[in-house]
């Protein structure tokens, strides 16, 4: 079976001009938490996750150390998200992404996202996102195979 057998073919979209604030909206809205970014010729350019949006907001330097973190102000991460209100897309985004084609097989898109601990990929077509495939997607599709009689 091939990748486009199972995709779904609404990917949530941003432009590289959207903002933090726009983006944290959309992902709290849509199907699979994640947010493909695309440019002004609507190339895919990069990816948004839950935990992007998280990363963003947490300082570089601070690595899990108990006395860094409680040495914080207990207003930072609300004075942070104010602040990254109108942080660009394009400093948040992962920009290197792995992806598959629609003709991919289904083994390998569920390798792709096992080896590299990833719950989604998207389906592009010479440069342009024209589906996705979530985890949700493959389970699905086993849940089929396996109560098919």
């Amino acid at each position: 079976m091939k990748v486009k057998d199972i995709m779904d073919t609404t990917p949530n979209l941003a432009r590289t001009s959207d903002t933090f604030e726009h983006l944290v909206r959309m992902l709290d809205e849509v199907k699979y938490r994640v947010v493909f970014v695309i440019d002004a010729e609507d190339n895919l350019v990069g990816i948004v996750t839950e935990t992007d949006i998280v990363k963003a907001l947490i300082p570089k330097y601070l690595t899990f150390d108990e006395f860094l973190i409680s040495a914080m102000n207990e207003n930072y991460l609300e004075n942070k998200c104010i602040e990254s209100r109108n942080l660009a897309i394009t400093q948040i985004m992962t920009k290197t992404l792995l992806s598959v084609h629609e003709d991919d097989t289904l083994i390998k898109a569920a390798a792709l996202m096992a080896v590299n601990k990833i719950h989604t990929l998207p389906v592009v077509k010479a440069g342009k996102i024209v589906g996705i495939v979530h985890l949700m997607n493959l389970i699905r599709h086993i849940m089929k195979i396996l109560t098919k009689d």
